[in-house]
């Protein structure tokens, strides 16, 4: 007997090693799952993800960028986004293949999807979806949309989180709206990469805001681009989304 165990004792010394590193392995890997699928009626199915805190919840909605895949999008934006809300990501009209779509910079159809997708959301959970003062996400052409409903839809969004913010996405009555609507929006954090060619143009769009006192923080982060990796959503928006939502 002894000189079986003294036989299998390399095997067992191998096996402890090996076991608590999977273990740690398991429970350091946060998987969010797939998010559900939401019927729109007259529009493409949204993707969400339940908020993980119960009671009335503010919607947290991303407007994904061209080509961009709306349900890897919310998987990536659930993973940041539950412990405050709702997270929501409808998709563009245009099929582009393979999962991804495109919003034909069309503001009127981004705007009746929204609308739509937050309207079959509350059809379906009630009291516990808010309809006013929810955070609006968009990003790339996304953010093109985000910041022309945002701008004319302050009741339903008055917080706002964009990325690659280009102050060309505003024309015609913009600085009229914001001195009408200022006291409605509520906050806006812009996060833009530095490296991402409308970094310059971001600032523009931050000191638009300030002119009006709208509060607003603009984040030019070093070494990204135009996308953020997907590995880094918690440590790049916990505290942007942490502020919007404590606005009273």
């Amino acid at each position: 007997m002894r000189k079986l165990v003294l036989a299998l004792l390399p095997l067992l010394t191998a096996l402890a090693c090996v076991l608590p590193a999977r273990a740690a392995f398991a429970k350091g890997t946060s998987g969010v799952g797939d998010p559900q699928r939401l019927e729109v009626p007259g529009y493409p199915d949204a993707y969400y993800y339940r908020p993980h805190v119960k009671g009335l919840r503010p919607v947290l909605m991303y407007l994904h960028g061209r080509g961009g895949n709306p349900l890897e999008d919310c998987r990536k934006w659930a993973r940041v986004g539950t412990q405050f809300g709702w997270v929501v990501c409808p998709q563009g009209p245009e099929d582009t293949g393979d999962g991804t779509r495109a919003w034909n910079n069309s503001v009127p159809a981004g705007k009746q999807i929204m609308d739509a997708t937050l309207h079959a959301l509350r059809d379906k959970y009630k009291g516990k979806v808010q309809l006013r003062g929810n955070v609006l996400i968009g990003f790339s052409e996304g953010a093109f949309i985000a910041m022309q409903v945002g701008l004319h839809d302050p009741v339903t969004w008055n917080r706002w989180l964009i990325l690659a913010a280009n102050d060309q996405y505003w024309w015609g009555d913009t600085d009229a709206l914001l001195k009408q609507n200022r006291r409605q929006y509520k906050r806006v954090y812009l996060f833009t990469g530095e490296n991402d060619e409308v970094a310059e143009n971001t600032v523009r769009v931050g000191e638009e805001l300030k002119k009006e006192r709208i509060p607003v923080k603009v984040r030019i982060a070093p070494g990204i681009g135009h996308e953020i990796p997907g590995d880094r959503m918690v440590t790049n928006y916990r505290r942007p989304l942490l502020w919007l939502v404590s606005a009273k």
